[in-house]
């Protein structure tokens, strides 16, 4: 059953890129115009269009409701990226209409810099299914490396995982 609902999932991803004409996986350049998170950005693509992206394979915490090292996490992000050609590797499409991408400046894999510098966790639960294997244990090295240097979110004892916290709020209301 889980499988098929992966597979449904999957199907209806594709089909929402394919109605947007957007093919997956694809690349481009952008300049990006507003970081709302620690782990979504929005950009101006070659065409002139605005883009929504979250960045794959990651989650940050979240800036509202203010949850432990949100804001640290945006403002890390905004300040290598604000104004920046950077360029954007796509290989989905969220359920909100994100395109879900790495991001690239000057060489730098951002995603994982965001992870090597305590600003994100490695969302292991989806790059477990998707996320290439050696990418996957650079990802994860480089959140072990900040734990054990207690950077950023790990500073403190027991930083709850932007998942945690959104399951903890929806449980609140």
């Amino acid at each position: 059953m889980k499988k098929l609902w992966i597979l449904l999932a999957m199907c209806l991803s594709i089909a929402h890129a394919t109605a947007k004409n957007i093919p997956i996986p694809h690349s481009y350049t952008a300049t990006v115009t507003h970081i709302h998170d620690g782990d979504t950005i929005r950009v101006l693509d070659e065409h002139g269009q605005k883009q929504r992206i979250r960045l794959a394979y990651i989650d940050a915490p979240e800036v509202s409701p203010a949850q432990a090292h949100g804001i640290a996490s945006r403002d890390a992000l905004r300040q290598l990226l604000t104004r920046q050609t950077v360029r954007i590797d796509v290989w989905d499409i969220d359920r909100y209409g994100r395109q879900v991408a790495r991001i690239v400046l000057d060489n730098q894999d951002i995603n994982l810099m965001q992870i090597q510098t305590g600003n994100a966790w490695h969302y292991r639960s989806i790059a477990r299914k998707n996320q290439h294997q050696q990418d996957y244990e650079y990802y994860q090295a480089a959140e072990n490396q900040a734990k054990s240097a207690r950077l950023g979110l790990w500073r403190k004892r027991n930083p709850v995982a932007p998942w945690h916290f959104r399951q903890q709020n929806r449980q609140a209301k």
